[in-house]
């Protein structure tokens, strides 16, 4: 169990997300060149508007590369983990790759963005600290 890899779906995303922007630019050229809607209505067609289609292109392609830029660097920051995780069942350490035995807090911690903050349920306290778990619960029942 060594670090997870995302990057395989990271990857698919950014490759998705780029052909999304493509197929805009390429339907931008179409509607163009082909004059699609008035087509379609019967309308007389209109000439090719060059400075227009060119503008259009340079917006839609600024705003892809600023998506596509944008979404891979928040991917880059996504860490998750993933698959099966050996636990002992007593002491509830994980064994990572090498056979190494971590505490749950230290691993989860580094092989993802998790902190951990602690406490004590109410079910440990009253285990743990009987003699003020009646002072500190007597309000709840």
């Amino acid at each position: 169990m060594g670090k997870p890899n995302t990057r395989p779906i990271g990857q698919l995303v950014l490759c998705c997300e780029a052909l999304a922007f493509l197929l805009l630019v390429l339907l931008l050229w179409l509607d163009e060149l082909y004059d699609l809607p008035n087509r379609l209505a019967g309308r007389a067609l209109t000439p090719v508007n060059w400075p227009e289609a060119l503008l259009e292109t340079v917006m839609v392609v600024s705003v892809g590369l600023f998506a596509v830029c944008f979404n891979r660097r928040m991917l880059r920051r996504l860490r998750q983990l993933e698959g099966i995780l050996p636990i002992c069942a007593s002491c509830k350490r994980i064994r990572d790759a090498q056979g190494n035995w971590h505490p749950v807090e230290g691993y989860i911690s580094g092989h993802s963005e998790a902190q951990f903050s602690h406490g004590v349920c109410p079910e440990c306290y009253q285990r743990l600290y009987p003699e003020f778990a009646e002072e500190e619960f007597a309000g709840e029942a």
